[in-house]
């Protein structure tokens, strides 16, 4: 004869048989109402970030436009600066009212004031001991901005010869030349050694 079966509850048992049967469920799948749901929800969230990304970037690029443009107005300033420097180390005793002329030509007043002052003075040594001289400029470094106006150290070489040195000498010269933005050009405020 058999014995009888143990009915003792086996809870390994229990478990492993309702895995097996939650295997064979079919899933169920979400209800349009819900993937209607979650797809907003998405479309949200990349509006969103499209609208942060959007922000940065138009940040930055405005960012790098000003960096931009300040470069481009310190070069020009520096360029303006060494093109007077050039026209101020450059002159004849044959024709000092060219040198007057050029020397004035984008000048602020008080710079055309000072010239004027000593025009008859420098015009006499000038012719005197006839001088001539050629400047070049070495190199420019715009060294601050205040107010709108560009401070330039300018380093320079001025070649001069005169009535007692008939062989031209070459002098190096360190100028603080002073701009401003004037309408379309550059005006020189101010014009010398440094202090």
């Amino acid at each position: 004869m058999s014995e009888p079966v143990d009915t003792v509850d086996d809870p390994i048992r229990e478990t492993a048989d309702r895995d097996a049967v939650a295997a064979k469920k079919p899933r169920r799948y979400l209800t349009a109402r819900a993937r209607g749901a979650i797809a907003i929800v998405l479309i949200v969230v990349l509006a969103v970030l499209a609208g942060v990304f959007a922000y940065l970037y138009v940040d930055a690029d405005d960012v790098n436009s000003a960096k931009d443009a300040e470069a481009t107005q310190r070069a020009q300033a520096a360029a303006a600066a060494a093109d007077y420097t050039t026209k101020s180390l450059t002159y004849s005793y044959q024709n000092t009212d060219a040198f007057f002329a050029a020397v004035k030509t984008n000048a602020g007043d008080a710079l055309v004031k000072r010239y004027d002052e000593v025009r008859s003075t420098l015009t006499q040594i000038m012719q005197q001991a006839q001088v001539q001289a050629t400047g070049r400029v070495l190199a420019t470094s715009v060294t601050g901005k205040t107010d709108g106006n560009y401070t330039v150290m300018v380093f320079a070489n001025q070649k001069t010869q005169n009535v007692q040195n008939t062989q031209p000498s070459e002098l190096p010269t360190l100028l603080k030349v002073v701009v401003t933005k004037s309408g379309e050009g550059w005006q020189i405020l101010d014009y010398g050694p440094p202090s």
